[in-house]
């Protein structure tokens, strides 16, 4: 019989637990910019560390919910400026863009709308992925991860809305700014909201 309970108890134990994750400082905003500039403003105060290049990849895809265009002009500087492309086209921001890949990426967010807010803190589909303020965002590495001094570490996002915490890969960039260089498990869908 214990064993039959075992799954059960380490399903509702927590993903900390099944994924063998240690956690990172938090990384919080009041609100979400309403323009690149203060995307840009809060992307310079907490992208110093890798949690926080995590942060400003979650609060581009905020801002995406609520505003498409904004949201992928910042969704475009939270990427590893070596996976961006050349373009002139009027979602480019300084004449880059999101490569073909992470372009399909952002279409799951017009697919799954409860990815925009599924990885603040407070949010869950009980809640309609209401989350709580201020925004926040948990991350956590696990034994795997690496190590941040080689500048490049894969962090773990904490959602409510799945079974386990999603992986991040950042990198630190040019400028010292970390960001995201693999992101894709991030916008696979999540539970619907209830």
């Amino acid at each position: 019989m214990k064993m039959k309970l075992l799954p059960f108890v380490l399903l509702f134990s927590g993903s900390l637990f099944a994924q063998n994750l240690t956690p990172r400082n938090p990384v919080s905003f009041d609100s979400l910019p309403t323009s690149l500039e203060e995307f840009q403003k809060a992307q310079q105060s907490v992208a110093s560390t890798p949690e926080g290049g995590v942060a400003t990849l979650i609060l581009a895809m905020s801002i995406y919910g609520k505003n498409p265009t904004l949201g992928n002009q910042c969704l475009v500087l939270s990427v590893l400026s070596k996976n961006r492309q050349k373009s002139y086209k009027p979602t480019a921001v300084a004449g880059e863009d999101l490569g073909n890949g992470d372009k399909y990426l952002v279409g799951q967010l017009d697919k799954y709308k409860m990815l925009s807010n599924g990885y603040w803190k407070g949010a869950d589909p009980n809640n309609g992925y209401t989350p709580s303020q201020p925004l926040t965002v948990e991350t956590f590495t696990n034994p795997y991860s690496g190590d941040e001094s080689t500048g490049k570490i894969k962090l773990f996002v904490a959602t409510r809305g799945a079974s386990s915490f999603r992986p991040v890969s950042v990198e630190k960039d040019v400028d010292g700014l970390w960001r995201a260089k693999e992101m894709s498990s991030v916008f696979v869908g999540m539970m619907p909201a209830k």
